[in-house]
């Protein structure tokens, strides 16, 4: 169980930092504006992850299970989860406050955030990362997401990537993310949709 444990977060930190970009959508487009039911699209367990200040807590998919990190995961890392299968993994990160992320805010809101949000990972090179949707904007009631989807497997897999600012100013990332571990099959992504909506719509800040 160990040695998978370190595998999860090995491909995590893979999928998260080894990106260049290799694609890119016009700025100014932007993904319809989604609007989300309080109520998660599957059941989700009772128990909430919290970030250290308190200021974001958030649930997971019943079946699902953290990950012991044991000081592996990289900086920021508040909680890494998965499912039975090891095939698809959830990544709750602070992100490093900047001039560059508060005025990225300021010009953009939840836009913004996701920008640079991406910009980060796609300078972490390495890999082979691919933006594969425009920037999108999630609301759950009065909260708001910024958001897009990108790959580091030439599309094949494509990872989920909801972020935020919350009211003592600090930003979160949320990134839902398909691992092999076990050479399992990944769920749909009508599934990896529902899932990633879920888990926002669990989300509290």
């Amino acid at each position: 169980m160990t040695h998978i444990r370190i595998i999860v977060i090995a491909l995590v930190l893979v999928t998260l930092n080894a990106c260049v970009i290799v694609k890119k959508f016009e700025t100014e487009t932007r993904e319809p504006l989604v609007k989300l039911s309080p109520k998660p699209i599957i059941a989700m367990q009772d128990d909430f992850i919290r970030s250290s200040e308190g200021d974001m807590i958030a649930a997971i998919p019943v079946g699902w299970f953290f990950v012991d990190l044991e000081g592996k995961a990289s900086v920021g890392t508040i909680a890494i989860a998965t499912t039975k299968d090891y095939n698809l993994t959830a990544v709750f990160k602070k992100l490093p406050t900047s001039i560059e992320l508060e005025k990225n805010f300021k010009e953009d809101k939840e836009y913004g955030i996701a920008k640079y949000s991406y910009t980060i990972k796609a300078n972490k090179t390495g890999g082979n990362c691919q933006l594969t949707s425009k920037y999108g904007m999630i609301e759950a009631g009065n909260l708001k997401y910024g958001t897009y989807r990108y790959s580091n497997t030439g599309g094949a897999l494509t990872a989920r990537t909801a972020v935020f600012k919350t009211d003592i100013d600090n930003y979160y990332e949320f990134t839902l993310i398909p691992t092999d571990i076990k050479g399992m099959s990944f769920p749909t992504e009508v599934d990896q949709e529902n899932i990633f909506k879920s888990i926002i719509a669990t989300m509290k800040y």
